[in-house]
């Protein structure tokens, strides 16, 4: 990566804490059946790392689970659902003492971890034969209204940015984890243009913006779903891997 492209990189990541409340407004939960899906048996104790405002901490909460949601961004890290122990800290120096959780899972993140320190870092809290679970939920575009909305103003929030079943899982360069199952589960969520318009004003895209181009985003974001309450289809693409504990 070059020199110029590392500093957008950084400064792209680091910039959701200016939409925290259109983040949380926005951005679509996780299937229930996916979460369950990736606990190991007996599962109490579970991360949600880079937590954002928290919406897959919310999906754990009512799961029944015990969680830390750990987020760097002080304005995302305080919407997080009170019922969690929310703590500052980052995927590459988590703040957890060594195999204290029973699954570390990621929401929409991965993608902004440095990923050989975050793959060295994760397994060192988790307890044998914990989980690793990052999932991403994109915009269905077998669903005309979600592929209509991705085309103008999420690209990459589109489902067919999916790695598909013969690609390598993304988050274990280094062999640490026992080869991934992949789930894909669709679902949809109520939504009506003023979520949409909070959904696209939470893409890093939309907020690195000008003022001048955002408010074109969200104008044709807007226009490209229909008025009044709506369903927008979604695709939840989660990896589960288990810790490889030496014997």
């Amino acid at each position: 990566m070059s020199d110029a492209a590392q500093a957008e990189w950084e400064q792209r990541r680091t910039s959701f804490g200016s939409a925290a409340e259109h983040y949380q407004a926005g951005r679509p939960s996780y299937p229930r059946e996916v979460l369950l899906r990736c606990l190991p048996d007996g599962a109490n104790d579970v991360l949600d790392l880079a937590a954002g405002t928290g919406a897959l901490t919310a999906g754990l909460l009512d799961v029944g689970l015990a969680v830390v949601a750990v987020e760097p961004l002080d304005a995302m890290r305080r919407l997080i659902p009170a019922e969690a122990h929310a703590l500052a800290g980052t995927a590459e120096d988590i703040p957890l003492p060594d195999e204290s959780v029973d699954a570390v899972f990621i929401g929409q993140a991965w993608h902004w971890f440095d990923a050989p320190r975050a793959v060295a870092e994760i397994p060192r809290d988790l307890r044998p034969g914990g989980v690793l679970a990052p999932m991403w939920s994109l915009l269905d575009a077998d669903d005309p209204v979600s592929l209509a909305l991705a085309e103008v103003a999420a690209h990459d929030e589109c489902s067919t940015n999916m790695l598909g079943d013969e690609a390598q899982p993304p988050f274990d360069p280094a062999g640490l984890f026992t080869p991934p199952e992949r789930l894909i589960v669709s679902y949809a969520l109520p939504y009506n243009r003023d979520r949409v318009a909070a959904l696209i004003s939470s893409v890093s895209a939309t907020i690195n913006a000008t003022p001048e181009d955002k408010v074109k985003i969200i104008d044709t974001a807007t226009s490209a779903v229909p008025d009044g309450d709506f369903f927008l289809s979604w695709i939840c693409e989660a990896w589960r891997s288990e810790k490889i504990t030496a014997k």
